[in-house]
């Protein structure tokens, strides 16, 4: 069986449209924000956490880390034991913050960790069933991409979390 040059040519012309529009899709989509890609940061992290993956929890935080006595190692120390003890099925982020200012940020982030209720929705939750948390951050840019320097935590209630971090 022969192919004819026509057949070919056509080919390779559909080959090169296709290839030509999917580079021109992903060049005509804009850019995230700063502020989306800290808002991913902190999303990826949580679910992280939720599927036990610790390393992957703290990869956005920096080796210059600094917070609440703990270093970075410190921190995925915490995460590690609070994850393996089984302490929390869900982990959500319930509202963010960020301000962006040149190669610094802040980000107030509302974290929700149930004992239950995985796929629930977080008003669903009950008082006992769940703990929020509220996280002060400082984030400056290391080598192009986003790394958490300095935190806080504090308690916050579910309502508070639902509501997000105030302005």
């Amino acid at each position: 069986m022969t192919v004819s040059r026509r057949a070919v040519a056509a080919a390779l012309a559909l080959a090169t449209g296709a290839a030509g529009w999917a580079v021109w899709q992903r060049l005509s989509e804009p850019e995230a924000s700063d502020e989306d890609r800290i808002r991913a940061l902190f999303d990826r992290a949580a679910r992280a956490v939720e599927e036990k993956r610790v390393s992957d929890a703290v990869s956005a935080v920096s080796e210059r880390f600094r917070g609440e006595g703990l270093d970075r190692h410190g921190v995925k120390q915490l995460i590690a034991a609070q994850v393996f003890r089984g302490e929390w099925v869900t982990v959500s982020v319930a509202g963010t913050r960020v301000r962006v200012e040149g190669d610094a940020a802040s980000a107030a982030v509302d974290v929700v960790m149930a004992r239950s209720g995985k796929g629930a929705r977080l008003s669903d939750l009950l008082p006992q069933d769940a703990r929020a948390e509220r996280f002060d951050c400082r984030l400056e840019r290391e080598g192009g991409e986003w790394r958490v320097v300095t935190a806080a935590r504090r308690p916050i209630s579910l309502a508070e979390a639902l509501a997000g971090p105030p302005p």
